[in-house]
């Protein structure tokens, strides 16, 4: 009778030195916040082709997409 061989795990890679003990990037002020936003507005309004009337949605939609921290790209 055949028994199976339990998978094994890979060794963890070490962390490159030039990734370790770095910081994390400054926040954002409010001035950088604010144009992320209106960038991200801009390009909602862009794709809706500028329909009127619909400016505010797209400066919420905006904030949420930026956030606190700046915007994510997917």
């Amino acid at each position: 009778m055949a028994t199976l061989a339990q998978p094994s795990t890979p060794p963890e890679k070490p962390i490159p030195s030039a990734y370790q003990g770095a910081s994390q990037e400054p926040p954002l002020t409010e001035d950088q916040h604010r144009r992320l936003v209106a960038v991200a507005a801009y390009y909602l309004a862009e794709r809706r082709n500028f329909e009127p009337g619909f400016e505010v949605q797209d400066w919420l939609a905006a904030e949420l997409q930026v956030g606190s921290e700046g915007m994510t790209i997917s």
